[in-house]
């Protein structure tokens, strides 16, 4: 008896896990079409006693067919949605009707597979287009038009970018460009545009940034505004509203181009961003309203429904804050409270404006394709007449002579320049840079009179005089003599690196004076 007592007692704790497991397997069961089971957790193995063996092989092979039943429950994942859309097309092709013949029945899988090739072939072919822009704003051109009012040839097909602009709405079956040509430099919207930009007057600026900050003037019916270059760099666009008037500043570093737009086009008022693509090194702007890609160096659209379009140019200068506070003490200066954190005041790309070793151009062309009229990066002041005719004056001479005369594309104008500005891509600390200048470019009439202008001894060539003893400023206004008060009509120009200028205009002239 008391055998059988240890007998059963021995084997009391395994029979009863053996009767828990068939219930909780029973359980499973009734369960399993409802949803599938959790794994049960493996419990720790039981020192094995020679009297329970049979009972432990008992309760392995429920546990056993256990885990077979949960594994059956469990749902298989889904295949791959390329599978899917296998099966999806497999699953719609009805299927074949019995064959009465044997030599039929052998053929069939032949023709079924030949069919299902060209019905997927088909399928290719019928694939849609890349889903059109927004519908509220039609193409800028007809649709069958074959070139731009330029004369631009356009390019008109299915191809695609292979390495960006895959989710983007823009049209890219119109287009001016070989996408070859544009390289990508950042993702879009890497590098933030403004919009609604908040401003310093500037008694304020001028407690934050030394005279000699160079910044882009823009004159828009009165309305005087600043933009310091060491905020564009790290932004490249500012989208505003001035003087009544809807306008993109732009800056390219790359290029050194500072140029201001017109950025309504018919009835649509564009803000533009900056798409991280670059064209021989020059910011590509996308609008936000198309995303159509816009150059920057001439205002063009090159690809997507406004294709055809030129932004209209706004006259704007690179002139420094202390300049910008004699002449128009009431202008406002853009703020470094823009709302991003970015490290204003530190040159991210230092060292770039060497002239012969800057530039990234070696990236985008290589150096003996470059012109060697002048070294790469060679600041040029850079023209562009009505006529499509190019030239390029530069800096060179510039600051030897202080003052060019020239006629050119039918307007005879004159080009200042004026020293006291740092170079904004020389030192990583900006206020350390080197000097560099300032530029402007002006008709020399006034009122059908020719006037000839020199440096003014008095202050060390910040300002100009003509024959008559009238004093002129950077901005092209009569500030003392005869023609106080007057203005001279200024001429849209920028300050390109000679490697950009030549690459979009290949047939620019280069002049170089000896003398003024």
């Amino acid at each position: 008896m008391l055998t059988l007592m240890v007998i059963i007692r021995n084997c009391l704790p395994a029979v009863l896990a053996a009767v828990l497991a068939a219930a909780a397997a029973l359980l499973l069961t009734a369960c399993s079409s409802d949803q599938p089971p959790p794994m049960e957790q493996p419990q720790p193995p039981q020192p094995a006693q020679p009297q329970v063996q049979q009972v432990q092989q008992v309760q392995q092979v429920q546990q056993a067919q256990q885990v077979q039943e949960v594994q059956q429950a469990e749902p298989e994942p889904p295949p791959p949605p390329q599978v899917q859309q296998e099966q999806q097309a497999q699953q719609a092709q009805p299927e074949p009707e019995p064959q009465q013949q044997p030599q039929q029945q052998q053929a069939a899988p032949q023709v079924q597979q030949q069919a299902q090739q060209e019905q997927e072939e088909e399928e290719e072919e019928d694939e849609p287009p890349p889903p059109a822009l927004t519908p509220t704003i039609g193409t800028f051109l007809p649709r069958d038009a074959e070139m731009t009012a330029e004369g631009i040839p356009i390019i008109r097909d299915q191809e695609l970018p292979m390495y960006f602009g895959q989710d983007w709405r823009t049209d890219w079956s119109i287009r001016l460009v070989d996408y070859a040509e544009l390289a990508r430099g950042a993702t879009r919207d890497a590098i933030p545009a403004l919009s609604e930009p908040r401003y310093w007057t500037l008694d304020e600026a001028a407690a934050v940034w030394p005279a000699e900050t160079p910044l882009v003037q823009v004159d828009v019916n009165g309305d005087v505004r600043g933009f310091p270059l060491e905020i564009l760099t790290w932004h490249e666009i500012v989208n505003d509203t001035i003087g009544g008037v809807p306008v993109a500043v732009t800056f390219c570093p790359l290029c050194n181009t500072a140029i201001a737009f017109e950025s309504q086009v018919g009835e649509t008022i564009f803000e533009f961003g900056v798409s991280g693509l670059l064209r021989n090194s020059d910011l590509v702007m996308f609008d936000r309203e198309t995303e159509s890609l816009w150059q920057q160096s001439s205002g063009r659209a090159i690809v997507g429904t406004m294709v055809g379009a030129r932004l209209t140019y706004v006259p704007a200068t690179v002139v420094t804050i202390g300049q910008l506070r004699a002449a128009y003490p009431d202008a406002l200066v853009l703020s470094r409270e823009t709302g991003w954190n970015r490290n204003y005041g530190v040159n991210p790309y230092a060292r770039y404006d060497d002239p012969e070793n800057g530039g990234p151009y070696s990236f985008f062309f290589p150096r003996e394709e470059i012109d060697d009229r002048l070294p790469p990066a060679e600041r040029v002041v850079s023209i562009e007449g009505a006529s499509g005719a190019a030239v390029a004056y530069p800096w060179a001479a510039l600051a030897e002579l202080r003052v060019l005369h020239d006629s050119f594309d039918g307007v005879d104008l004159v080009v200042f320049w004026t020293p006291g500005a740092i170079s904004i891509l020389d030192t990583e600390i900006i206020r350390d840079a080197r000097m560099v200048g300032t530029t402007a470019v002006f008709e020399r009439t006034l009122n059908g009179e020719p006037l000839r202008f020199q440096p003014n001894e008095a202050d060390d060539g910040a300002t100009f005089v003509d024959a008559s003893g009238t004093v002129w400023d950077i901005f092209g206004r009569a500030i003392e003599g005869r023609h106080a008060g007057a203005q001279l009509t200024r001429v849209i120009h920028s300050d390109h690196f000679w490697f950009a200028w030549q690459a979009f205009h290949p047939d620019t002239a280069v002049v170089d004076f000896s003398s003024p």
